[in-house]
């Protein structure tokens, strides 16, 4: 009993170091978008917009790269970071 019940602790430490780190990822996504895209994106005049891509230069920095980097952060978290537990694998 104490073996599955260590297992148990285990598993949980794990899952919510997982939650912690996706949290904070989101946290810091979701704080750089609404900041940025709101110190920049407003009070433009036509003149004052560049395009990066095709898309307004604070756009692309504001939404688009946080959107890329957030991606290759859950590629690196789903394949580094995320783990099974191993009593589920060993269970009949």
């Amino acid at each position: 009993m104490s073996d599955s019940s260590n297992a148990e602790t285990r598993s949980l430490h794990q899952s919510r170091r997982e939650l912690w780190l996706i949290l904070m990822a989101l946290l810091g996504c979701a704080i750089w978008v609404i900041s940025y895209c709101s110190v920049n994106g407003y009070n433009l005049s036509p003149e004052e917009v560049s395009t990066i891509l095709g898309f307004p230069d604070w756009v692309f920095r504001g939404v688009v790269l946080p959107w890329m980097i957030a991606n290759i952060f859950t590629f690196w978290f789903c394949l580094r970071f995320l783990k099974n537990d191993e009593d589920e694998e060993e269970a009949p």
